[in-house]
């Protein structure tokens, strides 16, 4: 039985493993994690002898040529995969959806340090901390300069020695795999979301199909088409490097064994020992310096995440997202999808899916890398020893096959989504569904005026009269997602209401709410019917006069919220300002934006509505834009998928937000912003505004399906 059958087997052995048992077999990711450091072990130790030999061997002329060569093939490469990408929308279905606001709408864009990434001020530290691109270019620039030197050829012999060592511990461990790969695939199995991967097939699908037609056709088809090897000498020795790869999610553990399998099919092409080696032990471990097609697909998820969001990427703005796609993927993948999210304005919360999401794909991913690799030691070996040939007749017919396929993919992938899925919109549902994070007080929600309790004698605080009273009353306002509205049961829920319930257990008193009117927030105050405003009220000067304020305690980012297709025209004050007949609505309780409108868009005309609600319902037609806070707009935008929230740049506009209290109440003002910092501290507005802000938890997941749970109910 051969090494790749039994990868296969253990594969096959732990998912099934993994199905039966579930997250009882998550241990087993200890072992597979030991395989994986194990093969880790000496992977870095051999790029960096085989890159300093195979540089050492060569010509300086021998070096260029290589460079050039291979610079071609990277490039033609790229191109490719970059065509793949632009084109996998194609295959996405036409579904509403929209999501919770995310802190990306308003973060400033991220740099990165790329001198730290490629140039080794310290190598060792590089070696030390797994720097590969760093450690890549100390490499190249030691075996460059080797070539000039005089003498070296025990210096050689000594590092070809110590590359056979290396090879061997490789090889050792490389038979550990299907044990290894057992683990990996059990523990997967038994930890994976199956409900995230439902609401993520769309993506996983198109990836699937595109990862396929890239791996075991468009790149062995090339190889074959322009070199004397043959499709299916190509595929067969390399089964078990795209096993390992696949089942490891890891392309740098099988880097010697794809040098080793390159080596033996040059070897076919009538290649000396001397010419494969040099260049194969140069491009295997210098192509892990640059994007590899697995890594470059990852993109697809950019414009994915877009479409999911309801932020989809147009396709004026491909051009620019291919070249800084291209350019931040020279980089960590962990680190360039949350730049692109942001550079394109998509919720930041999306790089948590691909994180769930990369489980799998990851995993395709790593299949195709390898392949890319080895491609690109087949062709770059070829081209430098003249052994690429151009056969139109193939390469017409691997053109039409690569084509046909490629629409097969896209296509049946779309057709499988317009049949097989379910396209209900479920974010609304989720909203709706939420309920209060912490053990609330007793409360009752009033829809009329209660009786005023009068101070009665001045000398009282408003602290004494609540205490006494054994009440809060709580002034809220309608229309304030995700603030304060009614959930599906018909309970007051929302940010505010819940620092409410949090505020009256502090007081040790029950709360009462009372719906208010804007214009009657400080008749109420004073008169005694409410004893202070949540949600918050923005701050300025003259309400710092009418009311107590407390600290700030939230920021409400100045936004658009507008139909889908014209997010891209409000995301920029300069654009947005040259806009003629430009008419934005107004909700009255946010009448504070009123100045700060007419400030930056003096040529506009603004509509006064009652509620945002108005906007959505009947003047969103008329109108172009609604100005409101991102914060409110994207709760609003859940039960109007068809709108979507734009904050202009470059500096986003922000409001503070404070709870008013009647004038001269000083003592229950000095509670209050003690009881906010102290709420700050302890980070309960952090968890707050995790959940009824980003929705996080909105959705509620059941146990990972078992056969033990859910078939045999061995275990609860």
């Amino acid at each position: 039985m051969s090494l790749s059958t039994k990868v296969l087997l253990g594969m096959a052995l732990g998912i099934l493993v993994g199905v039966f048992f579930g997250e009882e077999v998550a241990f087993f990711q200890t072992l597979g994690d030991a395989f994986i450091q194990l093969l880790q072990m000496s992977v870095l130790p051999y790029m960096t002898i085989s890159l300093i030999l195979g540089l050492g061997r060569l010509k300086f002329s021998e070096a260029l040529s290589l460079a050039k060569q291979c610079g071609f093939l990277l490039l033609g490469f790229w191109i490719i995969c970059l065509a793949v990408v632009l084109l996998m929308p194609l295959a996405f279905p036409d579904w509403e959806s929209a999501s919770f606001f995310s802190t990306s709408l308003v973060q400033e864009k991220q740099e990165f340090d790329f001198l730290k990434l490629y140039i080794p001020a310290n190598p060792f530290h590089s070696m030390a901390n797994t720097i590969v691109p760093a450690v890549v270019l100390f490499s190249i620039a030691l075996g460059v300069a080797l070539i000039g030197v005089e003498k070296k050829q025990g210096l050689l012999e000594t590092l070809s020695s110590l590359l056979s060592a290396l090879t061997i511990i490789t090889n050792f461990v490389v038979g550990l795999a299907p044990i290894g790969v057992f683990a990996i695939a059990a523990s997967a199995a038994g930890t994976m979301n199956v409900e995230d991967l439902g609401r993520l097939q769309v993506y996983l699908v198109t990836y699937i199909a595109v990862t396929f037609v890239l791996t075991f056709w468009i790149l062995p088809g090339l190889v074959a088409a322009l070199t004397p090897l043959t499709y299916r000498q190509v595929l067969s020795p390399t089964r078990d490097a795209l096993v390992t790869a696949f089942a490891t999610g890891n392309l740098l553990v099988v880097l010697p064994i794809l040098a080793e399998r390159s080596k033996e099919l040059l070897r076919l092409c009538d290649l000396t020992p001397e010419d494969v080696e040099s260049s194969v032990d140069v491009i295997v471990p210098a192509s892990f310096n640059f994007p590899n097609l697995g890594k470059l697909l990852s993109l697809s998820f950019v414009l994915f995440a877009g479409w999911f969001s309801g932020a989809e990427v147009s396709v004026a703005q491909y051009p620019g997202f291919a070249m800084a796609g291209l350019v931040s993927f020279f980089g960590e993948v962990i680190v360039a999808l949350p730049f692109l999210l942001d550079l394109l304005r998509i919720p930041a919360d999306m790089f948590q899916l691909f994180v769930t999401v990369d489980v799998l794909s990851g995993r395709f991913g790593s299949m195709l890398a390898a392949m890319n690799v080895l491609a690109l030691a087949l062709l770059g070996t070829c081209a430098m020893n003249k052994r690429l040939k151009l056969h139109w007749g193939r390469m017409i017919r691997y053109i039409g096959v690569s084509v046909l396929l490629t629409v097969v993919a896209l296509g049946g992938s779309r057709l499988y989504f317009a049949f097989a899925l379910n396209p209900e919109y479920t974010k609304y549902q989720s909203l709706i569904e939420m309920d209060l994070l912490n053990t609330p007080a007793k409360v009752k929600v009033s829809q009329s005026s209660p009786t005023p309790s009068p101070l009665g004698d001045p000398q009282r605080s408003r602290l004494d009269v609540i205490r006494e009273r054994g009440v809060l009353r709580v002034g809220y306002f309608g229309d304030s997602l995700p603030f304060a509205f009614n959930n599906a049961e018909a309970k007051l829920v929302g940010f505010d209401i819940e620092m409410a319930h949090l505020l009256a257990k502090e007081l040790n008193v029950a709360v009462e709410f009372l719906r208010l009117k804007e214009e009657k927030v400080e008749e109420k105050l004073i008169e005694g019917y409410c004893d202070i405003i949540m949600p918050g009220i923005p701050i300025t000067p003259n309400r710092a006069v009418r009311f107590a304020l407390s600290q700030p305690y939230f920021e409400h980012t100045v936004a658009f919220v507008v139909r889908d297709y014209r997010r891209e025209e409000f995301t920029d004050w300069e654009t947005i300002e040259q806009m003629d007949d430009l008419k934005v609505g107004l909700p009255s309780r946010s009448r504070y934006y009123l100045s700060l409108a007419q400030k930056n868009l003096p040529r506009a005309t603004v509509v006064p509505l009652d509620s945002p609600r108005e906007f959505f319902r009947s003047k969103g037609e008329k109108l172009d834009a609604l100005v409101f806070g991102a914060e409110m707009g994207s709760a609003w935008t859940l039960i109007y998928p068809q709108f979507t929230v734009a904050v202009p740049l470059p500096k986003p506009v922000k409001v503070p937000m404070a709870y008013a209290m009647p004038r001269g109440e000083h003592d229950m003002v000095k509670f209050v912003d003690t009881w906010l910092e102290l709420k700050k501290k302890d980070k309960t507005l952090d968890r707050l505004f995790d959940h009824w802000i980003l929705g996080r938890g909105a959705e509620k997941k059941e146990p990972r399906w078992s056969v033990i749970r859910n078939v045999l109910h061995w275990v609860d």
